[in-house]
């Protein structure tokens, strides 16, 4: 990996890396995180909704999907591709969004959990963000029995009614979960 910033491609099923990104988000996040992919595409071709793959020259690195408003930027899913993690490669990816908004970043991730499965993993994920700028809010909801973290690159402006619509106008007016501070 050199020192320049990656290329970014709107996903679509043209890439050739289509089988490729459609593997990573299928095994980087649990079963009841994921959002069928054909939905995933249908919902990127609204204005506020962003769907990129990255590359390393011709490396696919990952991929992020993001949905936003005036406001905020919420990064529904980051990946990198398994094969080249702990390279930098996530950061790169969050170093380019940073470049292309201004807005306040904000993201979901489970909350730690020291008697979780995947504790560490937690906990590594939660360092990475804030070793990347985006903080824990202290905002908190439960998701099919799963305690999430709300994050944000901006704790001091956050505004959590302001995120509740964006993530109700996201999905639709779907999302119906309680946040709680």
């Amino acid at each position: 990996m050199d020192d320049e910033m990656l290329v970014d491609k709107s996903f679509s099923r043209k890439l050739n890396e289509y089988k490729d990104v459609c593997r990573l988000m299928r095994t980087a996040f649990p079963q009841n995180e994921q959002i069928p992919m054909w939905l995933l595409r249908v919902l990127a071709f609204r204005k506020s909704v962003n769907f990129r793959a990255f590359y390393d020259d011709d490396l696919f690195c990952g991929v992020l999907y993001t949905a936003e408003d005036d406001k905020y930027i919420f990064v529904l899913y980051l990946a990198v591709n398994d094969r080249i993690r702990s390279k930098g490669y996530g950061t790169k990816i969050l170093d380019w969004l940073k470049q292309n908004t201004e807005k306040i970043i904000v993201l979901n991730v489970e909350a730690i959990n020291l008697s979780a499965e995947n504790a560490l993993q937690r906990e590594k994920r939660i360092s990475f963000y804030s070793r990347n700028g985006i903080f824990d809010t202290g905002y908190r909801f439960i998701d099919e029995g799963e305690t999430y973290s709300v994050l944000a690159s901006d704790i001091h402006h956050f505004d959590l009614k302001e995120y509740e619509m964006l993530l109700s106008r996201f999905s639709l007016g779907t999302y119906k979960k309680h946040i709680t501070g």
